[in-house]
């Protein structure tokens, strides 16, 4: 069997060279960096849709003490170099398709943990290999003799394939939580006319391993046609071989600054500064664009490119002070370009944004811009430094060339009109003969964008306020797969997470499986974003009305044959935060009540209309258990004085509700937002709780058949 190896050549970015020039190195006190290098080890050679997409499918983790510090989805959105301030790291890395059973999509993973020290590069590797179990199926010569339309099923409880006669593919396997066994059935019919079925499992089923079933058979002396099968499994763990590439488009980073901020100064003040462009492989073309190019006459315009000029146009790009170093290796290129001081101190006061455009040899193509902005203003904001930012601080930073009386901060949210002001520490360095000052600011809001600007009182008198900048806050932790875009594909019933994915939510589905039929499905005619909504239906099955309903939780099982037993709620990390709202994109098409069911208040009656209801709780670490289960919640649909969840519940921390007492308007969804009532003070919670059913009152099996409730792309907000 050919192995072969997987390598993002397009995150195997190098460190840049320690040759870098003085004024380069702008590693902030305490902070390092680290460059990454991932490769994908595979076990089979197959068709080559096989590397389709991996480069835009592999997400990459990092996370510290605190959680989760850098997240990119695709090999495209990783940095060349990356600042992380100096610490213990874990990075991950995810590619490929997975799904519960498949004979030709695979799931790869790789972890590496890693530290960060002080003004050094690390480089990490991250080495994903096949996450899938793997299963083939092997045959003896002349099994036909004695067994005929034989066919090998393996699987567990989310999904199975079925090896039809002499079948050389491989299966690949993702194994849920609650099932670590693959189980195996051989059908055929043999020589006598007879069906033949022997089943067995294969236990504790590992990763990254390979299980050979081999069928044999021994032939009885005394029975004509007679045979005794057996079958083996012989285990190998899956090795690798040779290398394939899968390569992205080049990378254009400033070295010591952040290109999407303007670099800012008086005339004469700026000094050099140099952008790398790394690639994979060869550069081709980098033109570089700019006004600033235009009193070049050798270079005939605003444009050039830097890689491919004239001789006459070379030597006059090196005499107003822009070079190009080549430090390129075999299959890679590290292009450096230098815009040194003698040009970017010669421009006058004015804006001049550079447009850098790099292709490699594979038509792959990145832009970036430096913008330059020459001002002789006293006050300059700086760019707040991205590692510094949490949910609710930041570290805001300015600089002044002159002495300064006091030096402080306004800032705002955008779009609001009040500035909120804040002092500065003047820092006792000096950088480039300009004093650095920064603040630290707390309370803010979550995934907010802001504005700031400087403002500095000089002791030679007069206040001056600088140009203003921006930054945006982290976001809070979010429920897993609340876009609604993960759900099984060969299971029966459909469950709301991926294949070989941990569940969060689940759904009545469990029950309404003996009627043959989902009551919550992913829809992707409705919906927000993406490619799904979950469409919540309430059905009427064997005379007994099902609400369509969705909760983070289990259905356990049920009892009496249409009592359901549901373990609500999970565990939430609180750490930095509780939410104060809770918003989700809904559409709700309401029915007739057309059965009230087991209830028995008099707001509903049969012919009034359906409503349907979404409800958000913040829960204490207390449990409830049924049996051998333990959730915050055990809802017992037979036990009507008790099964409902009680909103005023001693372990209710928060609660928030929204009753949808109509269709909402228009075709589309609508974003509604639900606050979130603090029910206890001073307690941080410990599990969440999320529920929405197209019929309000559903636990009773009241509500109107076929009233329809979508939901797409759930947000805390905090």
């Amino acid at each position: 069997m050919k192995k072969i190896l997987y390598s993002f050549a397009g995150l195997a970015v190098l460190a840049l060279a320690a040759s870098c020039s003085q004024e380069e190195n702008l590693i902030t006190d305490g902070e390092g960096s680290i460059s990454i290098r991932t490769s994908v080890c595979t076990d089979v050679e197959v068709e080559s849709r096989a590397t389709d997409g991996l480069e835009d499918n592999c997400l990459i983790w990092i996370s510290g003490s605190k959680g989760l510090v850098r997240k990119y989805d695709g090999v495209a959105d990783v940095p060349s170099s990356i600042k992380l301030l100096s610490g213990h790291y874990v990075a991950e890395a995810w590619a490929g398709d997975s799904v519960s059973a498949s004979f030709d999509k695979r799931w790869f993973k790789g972890r590496t943990e890693f530290d960060v020290t002080k003004g050094q590069n690390t480089e990490v590797a991250i080495k994903c290999t096949v996450a899938n179990v793997v299963a083939s199926v092997n045959y003896a010569d002349g099994l036909e003799d004695v067994l005929t339309d034989f066919t090998m099923t393996v699987g567990h409880d989310r999904g199975s394939l079925t090896f039809e006669g002499r079948d050389e593919r491989k299966g690949y396997f993702m194994m849920p939580s609650t099932d670590k066994n693959l189980t195996y059935t051989l059908k055929g019919t043999q020589i006598d006319g007879k069906e033949f079925t022997h089943t067995g499992q294969i236990l504790d089923a590992k990763p990254a391993t390979e299980y050979a079933l081999t069928v044999k058979y021994t032939p009885v002396s005394n029975e004509v046609g007679g045979a005794v099968f057996t079958i083996t499994v012989d285990k190998t763990e899956i090795t690798i071989r040779d290398e394939r590439e899968i390569i992205a488009a080049p990378k254009i980073e400033g070295y010591g600054f952040d290109m999407s901020q303007p670099v800012m100064g008086a005339q004469g003040t700026i000094g050099q500064r140099s952008v790398y462009v790394t690639s994979a492989t060869k550069v081709t073309s980098v033109i570089l664009k700019s006004k600033a190019f235009e009193s070049i006459a050798a270079i005939g315009g605003d444009d050039f490119d830097i890689l491919n000029q004239s001789a006459e146009g070379n030597a006059a790009v090196k005499a107003a002070g822009i070079s190009l170093e080549d430090n390129s290796g075999a299959d890679n290129a590290m292009l450096k370009i230098v815009f040194a001081s003698a040009f970017i101190d010669a421009l006058t006061d004015g804006e001049y944004p550079v447009e850098i455009t790099a292709t490699d040899n594979k038509g792959k193509t990145s832009t970036a811009t430096l913008n330059l902005i020459v001002s002789d203003a006293p006050v300059q904001t700086l760019p707040v430094v991205a590692e510094s930012t949490t949910m609710r601080t930041a570290t805001l930073r300015g600089r002044t060339s002159k002495e300064v009386a006091s030096a402080g901060f306004k800032y705002r949210p955008v779009g609001s009109s009040e500035w909120t002001s804040v002092d500065a520490v003047v820092a006792s360095r000096s950088i480039a003969a300009e004093t650095e000052f920064t603040a630290e600011v707390s309370g803010l809001e979550a995934d907010t964008q802001y504005e700031y600007v400087s403002v500095c009182q000089l002791t030679t008198g007069g206040e001056f306020t600088s140009a203003t900048m921006t930054f945006t806050t982290l976001d809070g932790p979010q429920l897993p797969n609340a876009d609604m875009e993960g759900w099984s594909s060969q299971t029966k019933p459909r469950l709301i997470y991926a294949d070989g994915g941990e569940m969060f939510w689940d759904s009545g589905n469990h029950g309404s499986k003996t009627a043959g039929s989902d009551i919550t499905t992913p829809d992707g005619s409705v919906k927000h974003s993406g490619n799904y909504s979950a469409k919540l239906e309430t059905n009427k099955f064997y005379g007994v009305m099902a609400a369509g309903n969705l909760f983070i939780g289990t259905f356990i099982g049920t009892e009496n044959l249409t009592k359901g037993i549901l373990g609500w709620g999970r565990p939430f990390d609180f750490s930095q935060g509780q939410p104060k709202a809770m918003k989700v994109w809904v559409k709700y098409s309401p029915k007739s009540i057309s059965s009230k069911g087991q209830y028995a208040g008099s707001d509903f009656n049969v012919g009034d209309p359906d409503k349907g209801i979404i409800y958000i709780a913040l829960l204490d670490d207390s449990k409830m258990s049924y049996k051998n289960n333990s959730y915050p919640v055990i809802v017992r649909t037979a036990d009507l004085e008790n099964y409902s969840f009680k909103k005023d519940g001693a372990n209710v921390i928060g609660y928030g509700e929204h009753i949808l007492a109509e269709a909402t308007p228009g075709s589309g969804m609508v974003e509604i937002t639900i606050p979130i009532e603090t029910k206890r003070q001073g307690v941080t919670p410990s599990n969440i709780l999320v529920v929405c059913s197209a019929s309000q009152y559903g636990d009773y099996y009241c509500g109107g058949d076929k009233s329809t409730m979508w939901v797409d792309d759930f947000k805390l907000v905090y």
